[in-house]
């Protein structure tokens, strides 16, 4: 045998790895039954749920042979105040303007169609930015009953500080006066709290700490924007645990049980 043949002959077979597996072959990379792979998880609005128009982008999709011409809007999903990019029925812009409640409906004559994205806040349009203070205005005196009852019965975090006290401007001074007022006698609404408490304006707090909770996605404590963990669908629902219960064993804070009553 000559050296070049005996050089061949002791290499031995190729490994697997060099073959290339030809069950991986096969199989392909793995997909998303959801579409978008797991780093853009598939999201959806459930039918009656309410949202508040923002921004209309008449030429800000994208269709599928990559031309931007596909109108869609900008939105926010109340009473948890998340923020999506949906796409639009052509045939129904006209009859669209910004702050209009719209329900979904998930019908072909809906003016809103399939929800693309969910958005953080430094990703909304300029002009989404200038109307997401009026929403929330709007919001917050159309929803009165929820922010007052808030008021009356939200309780402390620990022994030396309040909920009360992660509104803005609400320091101990402004915290004693609002809790020895309802101590006496609940409040009815926004004009008897101002009232009775002429340092803190209702309308004015809420809307502040709801932008507030948008804009810093690390904050400790979320009084009204429901943050979902990155396990939960866009829609709302949690997964069940493999184990079978309810909450995978993770105890329920405080600070949960706070977002389930406001």
């Amino acid at each position: 045998m000559s050296d070049r043949d005996r050089r061949y002959s002791n290499r031995g077979p190729r490994s697997t790895s060099q073959r290339g597996d030809p069950r991986r072959s096969r199989s392909g990379p793995s997909r998303s039954r959801g579409g978008g792979g797991r780093g853009h998880p598939r999201v959806f609005l459930r039918n009656g749920t309410i949202v508040y128009l923002l921004d209309i982008l008449q030429h800000g999709g994208v269709d599928k042979a990559g031309h931007s011409w596909n109108p869609i809007c900008q939105v926010m999903e109340v009473p948890s105040f998340n923020l999506y990019e949906v796409s639009l029925n052509k045939q129904k812009i006209q009859e669209l303007k910004l702050q209009q409640k719209i329900q979904v409906t998930g019908r072909e004559d809906s003016p809103l169609g399939r929800p693309n994205k969910k958005l953080k806040y430094d990703q909304l349009t300029h002009a989404s930015l200038q109307t997401i203070g009026l929403v929330l205005e709007q919001y917050v005196l159309e929803n009165e009953e929820r922010f007052i009852k808030f008021i009356n019965n939200v309780g402390p975090i620990t022994i030396k500080r309040h909920y009360l006290e992660v509104l803005p401007g609400v320091g101990k001074k402004l915290m004693n006066e609002i809790l020895e007022n309802r101590h006496r006698k609940l409040f009815e609404n926004f004009e008897e709290l101002h009232t009775r408490v002429p340092g803190f304006k209702p309308k004015e707090v809420f809307v502040k700490r709801i932008i507030e909770e948008l804009e810093d996605e690390e904050l400790k404590h979320y009084l009204f924007v429901k943050r979902r963990r990155p396990e939960d669908r866009s829609s709302g629902g949690t997964p069940r645990p493999r184990d079978g219960s309810r909450d995978g064993g993770r105890r329920t804070s405080r600070n949960d049980s706070l977002r389930k009553r406001y």
